[in-house]
């Protein structure tokens, strides 16, 4: 990995923690520092919510190999929310409160997430959200003290509405919508079909279905969805709810007349194995090969967890980085002092150099366009997305001006 992309800015460290002691407690000197991540671990988002863990348990593990934060080793506590906004708050209070964590990363869930973003604002304490990404996490219920690594949901569906933009060419076309029943899928679905609105898309609504998160009965919904007969789908599923779509879709010759835009990571790639459905719109977050910094971060990754790193890990791993060089610019671990380093700074990190606004700290990252491959990638085995249909979504084109 590039000097220009490691966790601690090492060359300023002593300076800083002169200037910047508050406490012998918080200053760092030496001695173990935790970090604590709660997220979903088990049921249909545990697989999500384990690799995001992975990319923060890499992330340390590297952290330590360098040295440390302020020359101090730094632990991570693990909890399962359960895919449970209470439990969620639950965890994030003893976490901090028995655990004395100095930051928190996660979770999946944009409902937890909130839950866990209250708690982070009683104790002023900083966490950082690599996986939940509602718009509401960073306005409704805005807090000093939370951050967002990961495209929210205004700034992904503008991305896709931005690409479908240039496909549709002018021409009428029928839009349908499959979402998760919560927050995040009602907005992302929102935000999709305003952005059509802003960008002049003539489009007509023909199908909204939005199924129960983990539910594996969505025939009645897929059947009303193909009955339809929309040029495009926009789903804002993901994980094991994505593949079980998809696999049920083939069933109904969904994409013999339809094509599907979906959130199709490696995770995904791989569980469908043959049946990837070739042309479909494919978004991600933080998919790994779109990062010149990213191929050694693959590398330690595969080696330590056996596969191919998904978008969450390489977010959390971000998440982690950025936390990282907040605290070596503070010269504490404190969270008012970390917090505020962070708001409207630049951080290094394996996607290139990414900036927290200050105004709500969301991050200036991108959004990513593609169309799946029929056949594996050479390099990793898995269909990725057709060689030159890559289209990135700039970030001063698909956020909300402060």
């Amino acid at each position: 990995m590039r000097t220009t992309s490691r966790l601690a800015v090492l060359a300023v460290v002593a300076a800083l923690t002169a200037a910047g002691c508050s406490s012998e407690a918080d200053s760092g000197e030496g001695g173990p520092v935790k970090v604590g991540i709660s997220t979903t671990l088990t049921g249909a988002l545990g697989e999500s919510g384990t690799v995001g863990k992975n990319g923060v348990e890499l992330a340390i593990k590297d952290l330590n190999a360098d040295g440390g934060v302020l020359e101090s080793e730094v632990s991570l506590v693990t909890q399962d929310d359960g895919l449970d906004p209470a439990k969620g708050g639950e965890n994030a209070r003893s976490m901090i409160v028995e655990d004395d964590v100095k930051a928190i990363f996660g979770p999946v869930a944009s409902s937890v997430a909130a839950s866990e973003e209250a708690v982070a604002e009683e104790y002023q304490v900083p966490i950082f959200f690599f996986s939940a990404n509602s718009a509401a996490l960073l306005n409704d219920t805005y807090t000093d003290y939370a951050f967002q690594v990961v495209p929210n949901t205004v700034m992904e569906p503008r991305a896709i509405a931005a690409y479908l933009s240039k496909k549709s060419k002018g021409k009428t076309i029928r839009i349908g919508t499959f979402a998760p029943d919560y927050s995040f899928g009602h907005d992302s679905v929102d935000g999709f079909l305003a952005a059509l609105d802003d960008l002049d898309v003539d489009y007509k609504v023909v199908s909204q279905q939005f199924p129960a998160l983990d539910d594996p009965n969505i025939g009645p919904a897929l059947n009303d969805l193909v009955a339809a007969k929309p040029d495009y789908v926009y789903n804002a599923q993901y994980g094991n709810d994505l593949v079980t779509f998809t696999k049920q879709a083939a069933q109904f010759n969904f994409f013999d007349k339809t094509t599907l835009i979906g959130m199709f990571g490696v995770s995904e790639l791989k569980a469908l194995g043959d049946a990837v459905p070739a042309g479909t719109v494919a978004f991600n977050r933080g998919p790994f090969w779109a990062f010149d910094d990213a191929d050694g971060f693959v590398k330690r990754y595969k080696k330590e967890y056996g596969e191919l790193p998904s978008e969450w890990a390489l977010l959390a791993y971000t998440a982690v980085q950025s936390w990282a060089q907040g605290v070596e610019e503070a010269g504490e671990f404190g969270g008012e002092p970390v917090s505020s380093a962070l708001s409207g700074a630049t951080v290094s990190t394996i996607r290139g150099d990414i900036t927290f606004r200050e105004c709500d700290h969301q991050a200036d990252v991108s959004e990513f366009v593609g169309e799946l491959a029929a056949e594996p990638h050479p390099q990793y085995g898995v269909p990725l997305w057709k060689p030159g249909t890559k289209f990135e979504a700039e970030f001063d084109t698909i956020s909300e001006p402060c």
